[in-house]
């Protein structure tokens, strides 16, 4: 019997149907036509500099997914997957993702399931019609079965970076914005729907690449919460792996400035045996709603980010 926290040893490429009618294409190779298709869309669909990958990026990350590089960070990390897929309908292709999953034994000694959507997208013509809950719901329920044979379901954290509105430049928001065809804040109105929180930490992605500068401009969202708070010390957990192997490509000690400060103040958050809190946007957002255009909510007093703005808003502003 493998250990619980073995991997499901899946082929390198494999197809997942969904009981309502999706297709998804996964692969775990960058050499493979599964990658090919899902980056031809998807560096279509991105368009902020320090939020893209490129090939060599998705190749440095996908390639630790096995041989040598695969045991050295399993030994320090526990068992991991970094994934990329496309998704078709019965006639279309819809969209695609990547997502970065890991599991690891709790101080209690319970299992702990949690993954990274680094990247998901609709195609521009099918957007509009639910696929971006459908494409949620099917990683959400493919995820375990990367590492249980039996398919058993785990309870899944899927931790997600979305732009903060707040803290991109006008010339950001308005880029992002005219390229995705979808306004910053109705994108948050939208995971929010999807059941996204979003976590109060102060959230920096490390930089993609030694061409790349450290990303403040993000706030980071989780899926699949039970209440109004995350354990820290899974955050804490999550976030290390996710930095060290998925962001940082396989590294054994993390030295870069922005992943080593969240990381001490989570270890210090976790030693107290403290939560961090999630927060509902989606009053915040219903109240902007009545703005033609959101970027100029809060103009008087803009708030210097999207966690800042939903604290005020939480005390009545």
């Amino acid at each position: 019997m493998p250990h619980a926290l073995d991997l499901n040893p899946l082929p390198e490429n494999w197809t997942h149907a969904t009981e309502d009618g999706l297709r998804l294409e996964l692969t775990t190779r960058y050499d493979s036509r599964v990658f090919d298709q899902f980056f031809e869309a998807y560096d279509k669909a991105f368009a902020l500099p320090a939020e893209k990958e490129e090939r060599s990026g998705f190749a440095a990350a996908l390639n630790l997914n096995d041989g040598e590089a695969y045991q050295r960070l399993s030994r320090l990390f526990g068992p991991f997957r970094e994934v990329c897929l496309t998704v078709h309908d019965e006639e279309h292709f819809v969209g695609g993702a990547n997502f970065f999953a890991t599991i690891y034994s709790a101080a209690d000694g319970n299992p702990v399931l949690t993954s990274n959507l680094n990247y998901i997208f609709v195609e521009q013509g099918t957007r509009g019609k639910g696929y971006l809950k459908r494409i949620i719901a099917a990683i959400q329920a493919l995820t375990p079965r990367l590492f249980r044979p039996d398919g058993s379901l785990l309870p899944v954290l899927m931790f997600i970076e979305q732009n903060d509105p707040f803290r991109l430049t006008p010339e950001q928001y308005r880029l992002d914005t005219d390229i995705s065809g979808v306004d910053q804040f109705d994108r948050l109105w939208i995971w929010g729907r999807a059941g996204a929180r979003i976590v109060d930490h102060a959230y920096i992605q490390p930089p993609l690449s030694d061409d790349q500068e450290a990303d403040d401009t993000l706030a980071l969202s989780v899926i699949g919460a039970s209440g109004a708070s995350i354990s820290a010390c899974a955050l804490r957990a999550h976030l290390g792996r996710f930095f060290a192997i998925s962001v940082l490509k396989g590294v054994e000690e993390l030295d870069e400035d922005s992943a080593l400060v969240q990381l001490q103040s989570l270890s210090e958050h976790c030693a107290a045996g403290q939560e961090i809190g999630l927060f509902d946007q989606l009053p915040m957002l219903a109240e902007a709603g009545a703005f033609s255009d959101k970027f100029d909510f809060w103009i008087d007093e803009r708030p210097p980010s999207l966690l800042a703005a939903l604290d005020r808003f939480a005390k009545g502003r």
